[in-house]
């Protein structure tokens, strides 16, 4: 249980009503986030959008998304995405030594230039709020602009998905292995 009420289908207006129609109908009911988020209906929606380009659009590659999602999660101490985009990122083939790498917010040192690159990205933002000269550089090396500005809205999609978590203490599904 959260720390408010999850929202209900059956709880919102009709107009609201298609609103949860249209997020639920790419995930696994209004659980998670978006049961408190649809506290604000339209707001919900315009996050179901967001998370719909790239779950749909993006340009990245699944397991470069899963490998940014999740070292969101884990900076931010947000269990649910992590639970979720673990899974995802298994799914997606991504390296089993990655995953754990991750979960102990361990060092980059073993993982490929890409993967550090993106990990770095993600944990640089996270905690200075920018982007060093040399990541940078770097980045404007190894991704193409379209990857680096969705990599940074990848970043902060998630921040927002673990602030909500966080604050409003939404659980990890029972049973969840998290870190």
């Amino acid at each position: 249980m959260s720390r408010i009420p999850g929202v209900t289908r059956e709880a919102l207006s009709s107009e609201h009503q298609v609103i949860w129609d249209r997020i639920t109908a790419h995930r696994s009911g209004g659980g998670g986030p978006y049961s408190v988020i649809m506290h604000a209906p339209v707001l919900a929606d315009r996050v179901g959008t967001v998370e719909d380009y790239f779950r749909f659009s993006s340009s990245l590659p699944t397991v470069e998304k899963e490998l940014v999602i999740l070292a969101v999660a884990r900076e931010m101490g947000a269990h649910y995405p992590w639970t979720r985009h673990e899974r995802r990122a298994r799914e997606a083939k991504m390296r089993p030594e990655l995953l754990e790498t991750l979960r102990a917010n361990g060092p980059v040192d073993e993982m490929t230039p890409r993967e550090r690159l993106l990990v770095d990205i993600a944990r640089s933002l996270l905690r200075t709020r920018t982007l060093s000269e040399e990541l940078f550089t770097q980045a404007q090396r190894e991704l193409s602009h379209e990857q680096l500005v969705e990599t940074i809205a990848l970043v902060g999609h998630y921040t927002t998905v673990g602030y909500m978590v966080n604050a409003l203490d939404v659980k990890a599904p029972e049973g969840s292995r998290t870190f």
